[in-house]
């Protein structure tokens, strides 16, 4: 779905604006004295900028208006836009969403929804373009295309839903639908699953992104050939430059677990920033709050001495050309008036910049015209594990004295694992962890559908000493998954989520709690951001306490149960050797 510049409802309407672009009317609102960056030339220009009825009409001349703004010393340009965000990851609904980052800048964002659809199917399809509706923020859609994330028949993961080719059909030409989110299931697609082929084929005529870490030779074209448009999922500046060469448009990421920004920004420069864009991916409500939004890559950027035409351009122009949204991106004429006004630190770009207003449709945002309404939830459980147990922990052994395990290496600021291996103590024919080590037990129990199906492993690299994590979000399936220093800690937890039913829990050996209830599809809170940062800082904190060094512990939890990213994962079925897309044993 094309989005096409000059959105005009009316005749009288396209009149007025002609008019108004003439100077024979007054504008509603005429910005003066700004430098206005110009997209297309890759520079900044002087001369007033006139908005009429949501759009800008006139740049370059005089101008009168009805409000005018005298923006000496500032510098004009468009809003910002995540080319890719899992809002569920913000811990907030899309009504809450938008109040933390508008006022940073970003005025539209690009948003798959498969966490939601992963725990409800159709029914999370249907919530998320309702919540996306009347809202200042710009939500657009792109449909989930692995759900699950690998293909059912591998059966590595449990999700609540499967969707397959005819259920996303349905959504198609829905509006704000640009196409198909993410095909994380690159094994399927260059296998030509025939499931894969058809998804791929009933969103020809429209985006598809994709998501391929490490892809690379003959293998990569393929993947582009068969029609993917971007990828988000390079981590080093040598695997971006591949994809853009081969056509596949990058987005650089930094998000609250994967922070690609300071590999993968050197690639951009003045002939990339029309093919290079911005995204968040996912992140959490504390990083959004404390160091910002697409405006923290933008000073990542300015900071590494990029100019700010280039960096400008890729947060704004070169998303909305990646995406076919023709009415935003650019300080012109036709265009939507989503804009900031900046200035540089110090004087110095390269000391970053400040967002001193954000204007959506023309409108000065502020916290009282942001609607502070609440989106509704969903009918029914989120939890369904009929019982827990400390049994439900235990590692069998197969040797009396010491056992040779695979153990899943967090590489923090990363989503990628490492394969390792350690000798572990046997007690009582049960393999047990190491805290010396830093090697604990993790496991994740099916929530969707009460299996009873559950898996146990071990990880390193959360150094937790005294208690555990639990979280109803892990990706993309959300089941629950928890890591602690032992059985009883871990089962404490579990305990407690399944009594809020669904959201994050941290707990010590001594029994005290420390929760963030999700009632929202176990994803998500309807409260405020401020709330929602309030109490994931209280949890950082409890996190912290227990002894764990990671920053982000929750959302690399959360990822240690993601199949389709190496190496080794963890889902409700098993250990996952994602290389090889196969479960293998815990105990060698």
């Amino acid at each position: 779905m094309a989005i096409q510049k000059g959105f005009h409802s009316t005749k009288e309407s396209l009149k007025t604006a002609i008019k108004v672009a003439k100077g024979e009317q007054k504008a509603d609102l005429v910005i003066k004295n700004a430098k206005v960056l110009d997209v297309f030339n890759g520079c900044f220009v002087q001369g007033d900028v006139a908005i009429n009825s949501g759009a800008i009409v006139g740049i370059m001349e005089t101008y009168k208006g009805k409000a005018e703004i005298d923006a000496k010393g500032s510098y004009l340009v468009p809003g910002f836009i995540d080319a890719h965000v899992h809002i569920e990851s913000s811990l907030m609904t899309p009504a809450q969403f938008q109040r933390a980052i508008l006022p940073r800048g970003t005025t539209s964002v690009i948003w798959d929804p498969h966490e939601i659809t992963n725990v409800k199917g159709m029914e999370g399809i249907q919530w998320a373009l309702k919540s996306a509706e009347n809202l200042l923020l710009d939500i657009f859609v792109m449909l989930p295309s692995c759900v699950p994330s690998t293909s059912p028949e591998l059966n590595l993961e449990t999700s609540g839903a499967v969707l397959y080719p005819h259920d996303l059909t349905v959504f198609r030409t829905r509006p704000g639908v640009l196409g198909l989110a993410e095909m994380m299931n690159y094994p399927g697609l260059l296998a030509c699953d025939d499931d894969v082929l058809d998804k791929m084929m009933d969103f020809k005529k429209l985006k598809r992104d994709g998501h391929c870490p490490g892809l690379s030779g003959k293998t990569l074209n393929a993947y582009a050939a068969a029609g993917i448009h971007s990828d988000h999922e390079s981590t080093t500046l040598e695997e971006a430059r591949e994809k853009l060469a081969k056509g596949i448009f990058c987005l650089i990421r930094e998000g609250s677990c994967a922070k690609n920004a300071d590999a993968l920004l050197p690639i951009l420069n003045a002939y990339t920033s029309t093919v290079v864009a911005l995204c968040s991916d996912d992140r959490n409500p504390a990083d959004i709050f404390t160091e910002g939004h697409i405006d923290f890559i933008i000073n990542k950027a300015l900071k590494l001495g990029h100019s700010p035409e280039d960096v400008f351009r890729a947060a704004s122009f070169s998303p909305a050309k990646i995406y076919d949204l023709e009415d935003r991106g650019a300080i012109a004429p036709g265009y939507k008036a989503d804009f900031c006004l900046v200035k540089p630190n110090k004087n110095n770009w390269e000391n970053g910049m400040k967002v001193q207003s954000v204007y959506k449709n023309g409108l000065l945002i502020n916290s009282d015209n942001i609607p502070k309404n609440r989106e509704f939830g969903f009918n029914g459980k989120n939890i369904h594990i009929a019982s827990c147990h400390i049994i439900d922990f235990q590692v069998p052994a197969k040797n009396s004295a010491k056992q040779h395990v695979k153990v899943v290496g967090v590489q923090p600021g990363q989503i990628l694992t490492d394969e390792l291996e350690a000798e572990l103590s046997v007690i009582s024919g049960e393999v047990e962890a190491d805290i010396s080590q830093d090697i604990l037990k993790i496991a994740v129990f099916e929530r969707h559908h009460a299996t009873g199906n559950h898996a146990v492993g071990f990880v390193k690299g959360f150094n937790i000493k005294n208690g555990a994590i639990a979280s109803s979000i892990n990706h993309d399936s959300h089941n629950v998954i928890v890591v602690g220093s032992t059985d009883e800690a871990m089962l404490d937890a579990v305990r407690t989520l399944i009594d809020i039913d669904g959201g994050i829990v941290v707990v010590d050996d001594e029994g005290n709690h420390t929760i963030l209830p999700l009632p929202i599809g176990g994803l998500m809170s309807n409260s405020s951001p401020e709330d929602v940062y309030d109490h994931l800082m209280q949890l950082k904190k409890m996190a912290k306490k227990i002894g764990c060094t990671l920053e982000e512990p929750f959302l690399q939890l959360a990822f240690l149960a993601l199949p389709v990213v190496p190496s080794l994962k963890i889902t409700d079925r098993g250990l996952i050797d994602v290389n090889q897309f196969k479960k293998v044993a815990v105990v060698l």
